[in-house]
């Protein structure tokens, strides 16, 4: 298992470099050794969010992810092979929410084990750029079953900030803020659960705050988010764009100041699409429709990208080699890839 779980890791991880302009990741020495480790992120961007975790982390980390992606049994299989368990929502069906306590149980016995487990305790993802309150309390649930069965076992909670530039295009960059770990132990009294979960929610919505943009107020979001991106602020920048954020009059009207194109840019996406056409073509008349969040979106395209370049690529190279040689062919073939991965690094 190990070495098929290794050969996939390598083929995601080639497939986020070639999707992503950049990726940054900071604070990597905060990650606790040996110890179980509970990783909880704020959630923008769908499978995105914990692939961009796993994959650049250093860990090998069980995580929940909704169960309506278990559907397709060879999907399902699939994805337990990457270590994902199925959490049920309410808008799965009142009936699949009987499942779920098993499955808190399940990921506090992998705590107790000593093992990795991520999960995001906002619940669902939005691209807003805030942290939602208040917590979820599965997390909550997780922690405590593992110390109902090992009262003194030291499991750390790591918040994750991600950052992305503009989770629904492509190509975008992102960076992970890896805050300080903490012990669950400075939060938890066996003898009053609702106030040491209430602690713990309120800590954890507090350090998500400072590791990526918050917009806090609901009712102004729309007037910070237009006079922050008038200003152009570097989203990856997550405490400069808060400080901003904080200077900023939530109640002041603003208007939108666009963007423009350069024409270098307009060049590069026309070429692009042209020597991609097939892919493009599938993911605009077939794909880009299926009625899912627009969250789910740059899952489906990196996915989409993922298993079909490989086969674009071998078919263009079986017609060149076929018609103009091997060398032609493989040449071909390796301009078309460096083509691709300057348009996504030079943006």
């Amino acid at each position: 298992m190990k070495v098929g779980y290794n050969i996939v890791k390598l083929w995601i991880r080639t497939g986020l470099f070639f999707y992503y302009t950049k990726i940054k990741v900071v604070g990597k020495e905060n990650i606790p050794k040996g110890k179980p480790t509970m990783i909880l992120a704020n959630h923008q961007n769908a499978l995105m969010d914990p692939l961009m975790i796993a994959m650049n982390c250093g860990v090998k980390p069980y995580f929940l992810a909704r169960s309506d992606l278990f559907k397709n049994p060879i999907v399902s299989k699939f994805l337990h092979y990457l270590q994902m368990i199925p959490i049920y929502r309410f808008r799965d069906g009142r009936d699949t929410l009987k499942n779920n306590p098993a499955i808190f149980k399940k990921c506090g016995d992998l705590l107790a084990k000593g093992e990795t487990v991520m999960l995001f305790p906002e619940g669902n993802h939005g691209l807003q750029r805030r942290v939602r309150w208040p917590m979820r309390k599965g997390f909550v649930r997780m922690v405590f079953s593992a110390l109902e069965k090992e009262p003194d076992l030291d499991i750390r909670i790591l918040p994750v900030g991600l950052n992305y530039l503009k989770a629904e295009s492509f190509p975008d960059s992102v960076a992970l803020y890896i805050g300080k770990d903490f012990p669950v132990q400075d939060f938890y009294d066996p003898n009053d659960l609702i106030e040491s979960e209430s602690r713990l929610k309120e800590e954890v919505f507090k350090r998500l705050k400072v590791l990526t943009t918050h917009i806090p107020d609901e009712d102004t979001y729309e007037n910070v988010l237009v006079q922050l991106n008038n200003q152009k602020v570097d989203y990856l920048k997550p405490k400069v764009v808060n400080r901003i954020v904080d200077s900023i009059d939530p109640n002041e009207a603003a208007r939108s100041n666009g963007s423009k194109t350069l024409w270098f840019s307009g060049l590069m996406k026309v070429i692009f699409t042209l020597i991609n056409f097939p892919i493009i073509l599938l993911w605009n008349k077939k794909v880009k429709s299926i009625g899912l969040d627009i969250e789910f979106r740059t899952t489906l395209r990196f996915m989409l990208g993922l298993i079909l370049l490989p086969v674009y690529y071998l078919l263009l190279y079986s017609v060149f080699r076929y018609t103009l040689g091997l060398e032609i062919a493989i040449s071909i073939c390796l301009v078309h890839i460096l083509f691709n991965l300057l348009y996504v690094k030079l943006r």
